[in-house]
């Protein structure tokens, strides 16, 4: 549909959608790939009025199909890639023609940055370049080629010290923030493990405001002592990460609300296991949690209501392919669930597979993953139109 109504468009003789009426042709244009609108912005001045229009943009975010955003890191090379899936829902391929790959060596001022991906909501994507010398934080909308760097948090993050991050959106204000928990830790000398935090805090930088805020401490009496993922899972209004308290063997789950911004916990589907291998992902439009601890298979549990223990239910059990059964240390982070049962996770950050849970057969994702001492990275992401610049922001630069 993409290259059909561009090459139309493009042909001077074919001038039937240019005079369609303007509510018809909005409609049309709204279906489009993000990819194939900017490609049409070429085709004339009112096709560029039509596309920058704020109605238009809300129109288009409504009917994007869904994809994944993908950052990979290899020697000399780092880039994003967004790809949507593909319109049959009982086929698990994603869409080739729907690919963006941007590169990202430009979007940081350091020499030997290291860039990580800490969110995707609502077409905007949370990076952050950290390493012992500096800490910058860069919110971009990759299908518009914008970004902006944020103020630097407070402080270079130095080790054993370690800052996890999270990126969503409230629910009632519908303001999009940058959650920053910072922990101060003590490490067991032999074990190089955490045994005592004896200080956090936390930091909130609402899109548009132009200053980072400090939580009050009361607020954090849920996150004081123990240890989570480096990046938040936003869902629900709420930002999530996988915790543990250092005085006892309970995994638990940390909720920030994004409203309020208060800490929460709830429950993880088993407290009291050693050594879990969790990662927390949503499948179906509901929180769920992805074990790989045995050697053998890979449980997934869905929290059937939201915030009720009891409704964690084991739903998907894995068995391994050979190659990957035994002992590992790799997390596993769910996707999606196609409707042929099969799943999409990321392994660690090494690979993405396709699971099927009937025939236990994997496919590695056909997306041109790195091979070797490299890094792979992956959130589900909808592309969106929407500009940097109606967030306020004064700084915004393009890839």
């Amino acid at each position: 549909m993409e290259n059909s109504i561009y090459y139309k468009c493009i042909n001077q003789k074919n001038v039937f959608l240019m005079n369609l009426p303007s509510d018809i042709l909005v409609e049309i244009l709204s279906r489009l790939p993000a990819r194939a609108v900017f490609r049409c912005k070429c085709v004339c001045k009112t096709w560029i009025k039509i596309f920058s229009d704020s109605k238009f943009v809300t129109l288009h975010f409504a009917k994007a199909r869904p994809g994944i955003v993908v950052h990979q890191s290899e020697m000399f090379k780092n880039f994003i890639k967004l790809v949507e899936f593909g319109d049959e829902i009982d086929h698990h391929d994603l869409d080739d023609d729907s690919l963006l790959k941007f590169d990202l060596k430009r979007i940081s001022e350091f020499s030997g940055a290291n860039i990580v991906l800490d969110g995707s909501v609502n077409g905007l994507i949370c990076l952050r370049d950290s390493n012992y010398e500096h800490e910058s934080v860069y919110v971009c909308n990759p299908t518009t080629r914008e970004y902006v760097r944020l103020p630097d948090p407070e402080g270079v993050v130095q080790y054993p010290s370690m800052a996890t991050y999270g990126f969503g959106v409230s629910r009632v204000s519908g303001e999009y923030k940058v959650v920053q928990v910072f922990h101060d830790q003590v490490l067991d000398p032999i074990r190089q493990t955490c045994i005592r935090i004896p200080w956090s805090e936390c930091h909130v930088y609402t899109l548009g405001t132009g200053s980072w805020r400090s939580i009050n401490e009361n607020m954090l009496n849920f996150a004081y002592g123990r240890r989570c993922r480096s990046v938040g899972l936003f869902f629900n209004g709420n930002i999530h990460w996988l915790i543990k308290d250092l005085d006892d063997t309970h995994e638990m789950i940390s909720c920030f609300d994004l409203e309020n911004e208060v800490f929460q916990p709830f429950p993880a589907p088993f407290p009291g296991k050693e050594g879990l291998l969790g990662g927390l992902g949503v499948l179906q439009d509901r929180l769920c949690l992805c074990d790989n601890t045995s050697y053998c298979e890979i449980n997934i549990w869905v929290m059937k209501e939201y915030g009720v223990e009891k409704s964690w239910t084991r739903q998907f059990v894995i068995t391994k392919m050979t190659e990957l059964t035994g002992p590992t240390l790799e997390v596993v982070y769910p996707f999606k669930i196609f409707k042929d049962g099969v799943i999409m996770v990321l392994w660690g950050d090494f690979f993405m597979l396709y699971c099927c849970n009937k025939s236990n057969v994997g496919q590695e994702v056909d997306l041109d993953q790195p091979r070797g001492p490299n890094k792979i990275e992956a959130m589900l992401h909808v592309s969106s139109l929407v500009s940097l610049k109606n967030f306020g922001f004064e700084n915004v630069c393009n890839f």
